[in-house]
């Protein structure tokens, strides 16, 4: 595990998650609330460092994306236990209560550090198995071939001389056609037979 090659939002992240996970166990944890930020925080830690402890290993979607769900949730946990713990934190005011603090910080980092991930990755939401960046990166690239050239050009053919086009015959004009008669007038429609026959 080299911690120089983490970028600076991978390294907020651990930060973040090393203090969740400190501060939420040493401190007052705030019963389940707690104890479910320390699971994210654990998965913040094993999405940052799986690529280098096991390369051949694909992350389920994104990196970016899995940052942006364990740190959302490791955030909004801690937010919420910080809200419920408002009324009876400043009573008795000791080292728990600071290490309760410092585990809503680093769930506040966290949930930052995986905002920033997402959006350096392009703010598209990858999770599944085709999506993760492993995927493309784990078959190298194989060069492309090089064009086969192209055929050569085969000789023209001699192209048969044109025939000179048959003279038309001249057809025969067309009688010219009889007008038609007018159609008859129905009359008007208020007429009975007897009258317009007679």
């Amino acid at each position: 595990m080299d911690f120089s090659k983490l970028s600076s939002n991978d390294k907020l992240a651990v930060y973040g998650a090393a203090a969740t996970i400190v501060g939420a166990i040493a401190g007052y944890s705030y019963g389940g609330i707690g104890l479910l930020a320390v699971l994210a925080a654990i998965g913040m830690l094993a999405i940052v460092f799986l690529p280098q402890l096991s390369p051949s290993t694909r992350l389920p979607g994104s990196k970016g994306s899995l940052m942006l769900i364990a740190g959302g949730l490791a955030g909004a946990l801690m937010a919420l236990a910080l809200l419920s713990a408002l009324s009876i934190l400043f009573i008795n005011f000791g080292i728990g209560d600071i290490l309760f603090l410092i585990a809503v910080a680093g769930g506040l980092l966290m949930a930052w550090a995986g905002w920033q991930a997402f959006q350096a990755e392009g703010g598209k939401f990858t999770v599944g198995m085709a999506g993760g960046p492993a995927a493309a990166s784990s078959a190298p690239a194989e060069p492309a071939a090089p064009a086969a050239p192209p055929p050569p050009a085969a000789p023209a053919a001699q192209a048969e001389p044109m025939r000179p086009a048959e003279p038309m015959t001249p057809q025969e004009p067309m009688a010219p056609h009889e007008p038609m008669a007018p159609p008859e007038p129905m009359g008007r429609p208020d007429e009975s037979d007897e009258e317009r026959t007679s």
